[in-house]
């Protein structure tokens, strides 16, 4: 790939890890947490019904969990901020929301000047470093810039990193690949979905992303850059190396994978993580659950995320001692579907599709028969009709359970820059 870099050590923490460095880390976080604790206490109504002081992890491991339900609420109840305010709201100087692509009425989140400086840095000195970029890229950002958090804070991380920061909003997705083209951008960022989308319409204009100055691709909103298909379709389209990263509008940018590209690591300096198994105790695969220490004017503290992870503390060949999740996010715990009593995650899925070069689109259908979830895989394909033979006895040998694929028109499944539905229901 032109211009993979090695992981970049940007601060002492970040070195070859020792249980030292892993105490010093743990004492870190705890020092941060007792101090933004301890001023909630006095001046933040959410928090101050749910917390008390804190002397140790054995407190902290007591608190409850919360939920977004709980923060949707909160807003309903006490429009349009809620009551999860460290500040007078004049003191906040950007509001953003979530995507509401999970169904769930959207929530609005307030950042201040230094909460807002906060992410920026986590861009420039965690993700950007960690995929090499620097200050003489041109980053394009394939993203329309909304209400939503997207890649606002990205924009901003690679003005402090120096970089020239390219914003695609307003563009159509033609606009969009001749702009990288034109512009020679470096870098492109999108979810890994839209990056896919740029091809096919790259394609169709008779251009070719590959030979274009394009270097590092760096995605987020969904699994697919941690997914080994999706990754390698992304690269080799774009003869880039293709770089993921993890993040939510309520809780900040949680993590990025490292020159290895097999998984993320979390960014412990800035949180707290957790992955608690169905019964709410710590596991090596469960549920991440995360605690914000750099957002303390609008905070989160044992964050449920929702998110199905498997985690690792071994040695990293990146060289970063951070918890790694392998394989990255594996998938919503709410998006998983059985099939004959195989439970499964649209990323598994994925990951056998995007073998099939044909393929273009795909979604899955999840209906309800007998007492059974029934599933078929919808596909798009470019060329001529595909037998979906192989596709199925792929899955079939891969997951362990029968799913019926079929192919659907060109144009038939939705396309979007934001998160892509995997799972609909017929």
């Amino acid at each position: 790939m032109r211009g993979s870099r090695s992981w970049t050590r940007c601060s002492r923490l970040e070195t070859a890890p020792s249980p030292a460095d892993v105490d010093e880390l743990r004492a870190l976080q705890l020092a941060r947490l007792q101090a933004g604790v301890s001023h909630l206490l006095r001046t933040n109504a959410f928090w101050r019904s749910r917390l008390t002081s804190l002397r140790g992890w054995d407190d902290f491991s007591r608190l409850p969990l919360t939920t977004k339900g709980e923060l949707i609420a909160d807003q309903a109840a006490h429009p349009p901020f809620g009551t999860n305010l460290t500040y007078p709201v004049e003191r906040y100087v950007r509001v953003h929301q979530t995507s509401g692509s999970s169904g769930d009425r959207p929530l609005r989140w307030l950042d201040t000047a230094e909460s807002w400086a906060w992410w920026l840095s986590i861009w420039s000195d965690h993700v950007y470093r960690a995929a090499g970029v620097g200050a003489g890229d041109r980053v394009f950002f394939a993203f329309s810039f909304g209400p939503f958090i997207g890649f606002w804070s990205a924009f901003g991380g690679a003005e402090r990193l120096g970089a020239l920061a390219i914003s695609g909003a307003g563009m159509s997705t033609e606009q969009r690949v001749r702009s990288v083209i034109d512009l020679e951008a470096t870098v492109l960022l999108s979810t890994p979905t839209y990056a896919l989308r740029m091809v096919d319409v790259a394609r169709e204009l008779g251009a070719d992303l590959a030979s274009s100055a394009l270097r590092v691709t760096i995605h987020a909103g969904e699994p697919g850059a941690s997914i080994p298909a999706t990754r390698a379709a992304i690269e080799s389209a774009y003869g880039a190396s293709c770089y993921d990263h993890t993040g939510m509008t309520e809780l900040g940018p949680t993590g990025h994978s490292c020159s290895q590209r097999d998984g993320i690591h979390l960014i412990e300096s800035e949180f707290i993580f957790e992955v608690l198994d169905s019964s709410g105790r710590p596991a090596d695969e469960g549920e991440l659950v995360a605690t914000n220490l750099g957002r303390w004017g609008m905070p989160l503290i044992r964050y449920r995320t929702g998110d199905r992870v498997y985690s690792s503390r071994e040695q990293c060949s990146c060289g970063s001692p951070f918890l790694k999740l392998a394989g990255g996010i594996r998938g919503r715990i709410d998006d998983m579907f059985t099939v004959r009593g195989v439970n499964l995650f649209p990323s598994q899925v994925e990951d056998i599709v995007r073998r099939h070069a044909q393929v273009v689109e795909f979604a899955i259908e999840r209906r309800r028969e007998r007492q059974m979830d029934e599933v078929t895989v919808l596909v798009e394909i470019d060329g001529p009709d595909m037998s979906t033979d192989r596709l199925e006895a792929d899955l079939r040998q891969a997951l362990g359970a029968r799913l019926e694929c079929r192919v659907v028109p060109s144009g038939t499944l939705p396309r979007s820059e934001l998160k892509s539905k995997r799972v609909i229901s017929a």
